[in-house]
């Protein structure tokens, strides 16, 4: 290297949800007298909100179509490589990084690639399916180093691509982590005087995307079964801070269903702190995650949470008080709700902020990430 700074170029695709997050959380811990960031991203609705969090980094942005395809990306990648000099390149999902891996290669910059979601049997399916598979198993092992951020991602990888079974060192494990203090020290919203709900319901928050992974027809099942009980002594209702995704087919099918009362579509809000510590309870009935970041900030938060045991979200539950219900059993989610409300768990989650800050904060993701990006820019 021959200046001062380490000049990072983060190439991402999809910077909404987690991936917006995490780049919140970690980036936004990066030394600016240390490290220069450049970032080629589309123009998204979440753009202006990430440059925000990240202000004090002083960001280079260099922005794609909404929608770009790989060919824009590659070519912008080429333009850009061939007037500026970067130590190391950092792509956030596979699909970034494939783009990516060619312009690297050609320009022998360093590249790693977060794996930020898991592999599903049905994405190799038929004849396209076994090419897309056979492309991985060369593409792959290409990367400088694959970044897994779980050891569920880890396992994932190696159990689809086999090229990586005979290089498991091509893999690092950095599980998530979360801005600790930001969930410590936040005070609560009063959301049932802000949203003048009853003062006898029982808050249930789902925050997230409204995508099929995330489960949320689950949650609407489980929803109408408590709503057939006649022993329930507080009203549940359901507040879905989300956007994008599907949210205009969950909404017509919610008022179809006649359950638009006990769930409550808001607005998208950029610091979910308080709107979490207002909660009574935390869902997550996803069908598969990477290593969410919602279960962390909600046990930092101190909030009980009922989420399933699929790869991904099991591993962050893990000797957790949170409960966890099997996949796409909205019946189990009712129970485990009504059990909640029967039962709060607040006092148990309350006593595990201590160990969740501990395991879950970002700091600890930051300074292995930090050895990792110099390790393979000086190898």
């Amino acid at each position: 290297m021959n200046h001062e700074k380490t000049k990072i170029l983060l190439v991402i695709r999809w910077p909404v949800g987690g991936i917006r997050t995490y780049l919140r959380y970690v980036y936004g811990k990066f030394d600016p007298i240390r490290y220069s960031i450049t970032m080629l991203v589309p123009e998204v609705f979440e753009i202006p909100f990430l440059m925000e969090d990240l202000k004090k980094q002083k960001i280079t942005l260099i922005s794609l179509s909404k929608i770009p395809n790989a060919k824009e990306f590659m070519l912008r990648l080429f333009s850009l490589l061939r007037k500026e000099k970067f130590d190391v390149i950092h792509s956030h999902g596979l699909t970034a990084g494939l783009y990516t891996l060619f312009p690297a290669i050609v320009f022998r910059i360093p590249h790693l690639v977060t794996i930020h979601d898991q592999f599903l049997r049905n994405q190799f399916r038929g004849l396209q399916g076994k090419a897309k598979k056979m492309f991985l198993f060369a593409a792959m092992p290409l990367f400088t180093r694959i970044h897994a951020v779980s050891n569920d991602v880890k396992e994932n990888l190696i159990e689809f691509i086999l090229s990586l079974k005979v290089l498991p060192s091509k893999i690092t494990v950095i599980n998530n982590g979360i801005e600790t203090e930001r969930f410590v020290n936040a005070t609560a919203l009063n959301l049932r005087k802000e949203f003048s709900l009853p003062n006898n319901s029982f808050l249930i928050g789902f925050l997230g995307r409204f995508m099929s992974q995330k489960g949320f027809v689950y949650l609407v099942e489980a929803m109408e079964t408590l709503d057939k009980r006649n022993d329930l002594k507080k009203t549940p209702i359901v507040l879905a801070f989300g956007e994008g995704g599907f949210i205009r087919e969950e909404k017509a099918a919610i008022e179809k269903k006649g359950l638009k009362d006990s769930i409550r579509f808001l607005p998208f809000t950029s610091n979910i702190a308080p709107v979490l510590k207002g909660l009574d309870l935390v869902v997550m009935p996803s069908l598969w995650e990477a290593c969410p970041l919602m279960p962390m900030e909600a046990l930092v938060a101190g909030v009980p949470l009922i989420g399933t045991n699929c790869l991904g979200l099991r591993e962050v539950l893990k000797e957790t008080p949170c409960v966890m219900v099997p996949v796409k059993n909205s019946i189990a989610l009712a129970e485990a709700i009504y059990q909640e409300m029967k039962n709060p768990s607040k006092d148990a989650a309350e006593g595990f902020r201590e160990k969740a800050v501990s395991r879950f904060d970002v700091k600890n993701h930051c300074l292995a990430l930090n050895t990792l990006l110099h390790e393979i820019i000086r190898n």
